[in-house]
């Protein structure tokens, strides 16, 4: 059993500066959901074009190995993370700026890159710092801006849309991210006291088979999250200031799915913890093909889904760090690809689903998706053994 070693004071202040970055990260790429109605209106396009928007936005991610390759081999993924920043700034200024689908649409794959980059980088960098058997604690919180970006950045954008149009949230959060980049690049310290010796990325069995079970759930909870928002606005008539209030609703059942991770995962075995999640999840969304028609019934589903996918999301990323520990960032990146073909593909499909059949045929493909993932992660993937 490995010494239980605290945060050093410098790790805390890193972890809290990267969380602040990230909630703002994540407001600006989650707040489009329950928008994407008012933004296809602002821009003047039907909602299938929006949603190729969200398509572009995660197959920009496609490139985040070569990014890790070459930005991110010096200063300890520092310099990958401040350029993360300052990109994903930029592209939300893109993405107001145009006022058309093309301009949305370079400024959402400008964002679609930035943030997975951030993202790989920064966890990575938390990775090196902290001993797998805490991992999922530090990570566990990082994470939980996530659910902080419905609980806060969805609302607050829902106020701002209301006053400015639907470009506002965009301006602010660029400004709040280009601003972050100074203090971000002098807080984080350039090395780890420990630093695994980085290989090449050993594709085995094990590795490829936890990059499908990352493509399948992410893939699933795309084709629901994409049309969320167009499923409450058309069938129960919410405004734009109650869409962003039912967001809070939202953020509360993954920050539950968050605070679980944090409290129970390292005990429980990150490998167990994600079957436990993916499990949650596929009851969530099979309980929406009755719920449909219902707001509370239908929300408390949703709930339950993203409560049981946010679990399972965060179990995940410290079974990503250590099943191949001497190629973290690599496994991260590649991970990254592989979520974000299958968000790319549900994000394009999903709306075109929702057309077709409704919001049960959404359901049902998602809990077929999370049913292949269980069934993948328990035959062909390993709970890694500790390397410190």
């Amino acid at each position: 059993m490995s010494e239980r070693r605290e945060f050093p004071a410098s790790l805390g202040a890193s972890l809290l500066l990267l969380t602040g970055a990230r909630l703002t990260v994540n407001s600006a790429i989650r707040f489009v959901y329950p928008f994407l109605g008012v933004i296809s209106r602002g821009l003047g396009i039907p909602i299938e074009q929006a949603g190729l928007l969200v398509s572009a936005r995660w197959a920009a991610g496609l490139a985040t190995p070569a990014v890790t390759a070459t930005v991110g081999r010096q200063n300890g993924h520092r310099r990958q993370i401040v350029i993360g920043l300052a990109l994903f700034g930029v592209g939300a200024a893109a993405a107001a700026s145009f006022g058309t689908l093309t301009g949305a649409m370079v400024g959402f794959a400008a964002m679609g890159l930035a943030k997975p980059s951030f993202d790989v980088a920064a966890q990575a960098y938390l990775a090196d710092r902290v001993p797998y058997e805490q991992r999922a604690r530090s990570l566990g919180i990082f994470e939980m801006t996530w659910a902080g970006s419905f609980l806060v950045g969805a609302p607050a954008a829902g106020w701002l849309i209301a006053r400015g149009g639907w470009t506002a949230p965009f301006w602010v959060f660029a400004a709040i991210l280009i601003v972050a980049v100074v203090p971000t690049a002098r807080t984080l310290d350039s090395n780890p006291a420990k630093r695994e010796k980085q290989k090449k990325l050993d594709w085995d069995r094990s590795a490829i088979a936890l990059l499908l079970v990352m493509s399948l759930f992410a893939g699933g909870a795309e084709v629901l999250f994409v049309i969320f928002g167009v499923w409450l606005e058309g069938s129960f008539g919410l405004a734009i200031v109650a869409l962003g209030a039912t967001s809070i609703f939202v953020g509360l059942a993954e920050l539950a799915g968050e605070g679980a991770t944090v409290a129970v995962t390292d005990r429980l075995g990150k490998r167990r913890a994600l079957v436990l999640g993916l499990a949650v999840s596929a009851m969530g969304y099979a309980l929406l093909i009755p719920g449909e028609d219902s707001f509370v019934m239908g929300l408390g589903a949703l709930g339950l889904g993203l409560a049981g996918f946010e679990f399972a999301i965060l179990s995940s990323v410290p079974l990503q760090t250590e099943l191949k520990p001497g190629a973290r960032a690599q496994l991260l990146s590649w991970a990254v690809v592989s979520m974000g073909i299958a968000r790319a593909i549900g994000a394009g499909i999903g709306p075109m689903l929702y057309s077709a059949f409704g919001l049960s045929g959404n359901a049902i493909l998602a809990a077929t998706l999370n049913a292949a993932a269980i069934a993948v992660l328990i035959r062909w993937v390993p709970e890694p053994t500790a390397s410190d």
